[in-house]
């Protein structure tokens, strides 16, 4: 069954939406509640309370791409129940790839004048979206799906030292496009 199918089944408040998510993007999402925690009933809460954020959501909000939107909740929760889960120690794994993009976007309080994370998101696709195929893929693997370098080098058949390479490449032509293009201060 396809979003718009899915869609249409939640503003109906049919159940059988679930059950056609479940079976549509549930080894997605397990996927990348998987790259943040490590414990499965972690991961199955967070999963689960995405469909059920999907289900209080839909309606009054009507997404252009389901998968995305469902996607973006459990990594959300996930993130969070990481958080609750670790307080002040880290996943190491998941720790570097935010340190790696922390010199690139900017963390809200250097910022003089407010910008909405909606802003920001739009610009960084609108900067992917110009970026050669394999930079674009690794750059959303590495910090959208939360990949090791080692798992995104063995995913394309690349050398570790290529994706780290490309990653750094594309964290430099992003901090100096969020530069220009006024989000961060020079």
């Amino acid at each position: 069954m396809n979003d718009a199918s899915i869609i249409k089944l939640l503003f109906e408040r049919n159940e059988q939406a679930i059950e056609e998510m479940k079976i549509s993007y549930e080894k997605l999402c397990f996927y990348i509640a998987g790259n943040i925690l490590s414990v499965k009933e972690d991961q199955e809460e967070c999963v689960n309370s995405a469909y059920m954020d999907v289900w209080s959501s839909i309606p009054p909000n009507k997404p252009d791409n389901l998968k995305t939107y469902l996607c973006k909740l459990v990594k959300n929760c996930a993130l969070n129940r990481k958080k609750y889960n670790t307080a002040a120690k880290r996943n190491q794994d998941f720790s570097v790839s935010l340190d790696e993009l922390s010199e690139c976007i900017p963390d809200g309080k250097s910022i003089e004048k407010a910008i909405s994370d909606e802003q920001l998101g739009s610009a960084i696709s609108k900067f992917l979206r110009g970026q050669p195929e394999k930079y674009r893929k690794v750059f959303v693997r590495r910090y959208w799906y939360s990949d090791s370098v080692e798992d995104i080098a063995a995913f394309y058949e690349m050398n570790p030292k290529t994706v780290a390479t490309y990653l750094f490449r594309v964290r430099k032509k992003l901090k100096a496009f969020l530069q220009k293009e006024g989000y961060i201060d020079e």
